[in-house]
């Protein structure tokens, strides 16, 4: 049986956002809010923990808040 490559540990912002399926603003929240810890790279690029977006995304709804007026201002 083949192994299976092993993710990185530390992702770019970016990285960490396409991992999830979320836009870099979502980890960027994520990160000023204190869900998601955080670190400069030797690159001076901000860089998280793969488990950690991992982890927070599972933990964060989608979606609009509840009571947010649409586009066409209906409330759902």
């Amino acid at each position: 049986m083949g192994r299976r490559p092993s993710m990185r540990e530390w992702l770019t912002i970016q990285q960490a956002a396409f991992l999830v399926g979320r836009k870099k603003t979502s980890v960027y929240d994520w990160v000023k809010s204190g869900r998601l810890p955080s670190r400069v790279g030797v690159n001076g690029v901000t860089e998280v923990q793969s488990q950690e977006v991992l982890r927070v995304e599972s933990s964060v709804k989608r979606g609009r808040p509840r009571g947010t007026a649409s586009r066409n201002g209906e409330n759902k």
